[in-house]
């Protein structure tokens, strides 16, 4: 499936100026999101507290019904961004963990440094009792189209399968979170997923011999419980994003949200263009 080359985003005044200031995309823990149904499964595992995501659209003509659920009184704001917008960061493959694979590093020479591109910075992605699995950050994943169903085998599955022939489970973990049902396709979401497992503690990895830490780390990966302690995850934006940033006004802004976002833009992305939206005027 092709992706588009820009996606939308649309959310309150406030959460503009977060955005422009922090220059980062905020995250949410699946079980926090306003569809309480998605992210079920059959598992004994609730698989939502250990999934974030950051939903977009891909449509360009403003919706109503967004407008009105995801900003107040329709007078927040739309944001036109790139789809490639997140910062990459250069990891010292050194820090990782040595039974966690983030690329192939067969060819590199004996002592030789190893730095690996990744979109978050290693404190972040291992962190204090978590740890984010690198393969959240795939091409043909990042993001995923969400597929809108009321087909219960797939709004409720099976996701660890066990293969007895080789004694080893896996988890089908593209399939968390992938589906909603049809009640909800006015969205046209597409989405960035962050997979996460619990994690040994990061502070102790360098207090303690390899072999004991991996073996730590392995069993609090294996460990189901409660989910991870994170409720949000907080992913950088590339700077040359805020060149081409678009901001729409929502279709009931007044004169002052006008001059709040001018001079929001004005002070952190002084190249955006901020745009009138085509319903203004439109809707009582």
């Amino acid at each position: 499936m092709s992706k588009p080359e820009y996606l939308y985003h649309y959310t309150s005044i406030e959460g503009l100026a977060h955005i422009l200031e922090s220059r980062q995309i905020r995250f949410s823990r699946l079980d926090l999101l306003d569809d309480v149904t998605e992210g079920q499964s059959k598992d004994k595992v609730d698989w939502r507290k250990y999934y974030f995501v950051s939903c977009w659209t891909s449509e360009e003509e403003e919706s109503i019904p967004l407008w009105s659920m995801y900003t107040p009184d329709m007078k927040g704001v739309c944001l036109k961004i790139p789809l490639n917008m997140f910062k990459t960061h250069l990891i010292d493959h050194s820090k990782v963990p040595s039974f966690i694979q983030l690329a192939d590093t067969s060819s590199a020479l004996p002592g030789q440094k190893i730095e690996i591109e990744c979109l978050m910075p290693y404190e972040k992605l291992h962190g204090e009792d978590y740890f984010v699995m690198p393969t959240s950050f795939r091409d043909e994943v990042w993001p995923s189209k969400v597929e809108y169903t009321d087909d219960p085998n797939l709004l409720n599955q099976n996701l660890i399968n066990y293969n007895e022939k080789t004694d080893t489970t896996s988890i089908s973990s593209d399939e968390i979170a992938k589906y909603k049902k049809k009640v909800w396709a006015f969205q046209n979401e597409w989405r960035f997923k962050i997979h996460c497992f619990n994690a040994a503690p990061r502070s102790l990895q360098n207090k303690m011999p390899n072999d004991s830490y991996n073996e730590l780390m392995l069993s609090k990966i294996r460990c189901f419980e409660k989910g991870v302690s994170q409720s949000y995850f907080y992913m950088d934006l590339d700077n040359s994003i805020f060149d081409s940033l678009e901001v729409v006004l929502g279709p009931k802004v007044d004169s002052a949200h006008k001059i709040i976002v001018n001079s929001l833009i004005q002070n952190f992305s002084p190249k955006a263009k901020v745009i009138s939206s085509r319903l203004t005027g439109q809707i009582r």
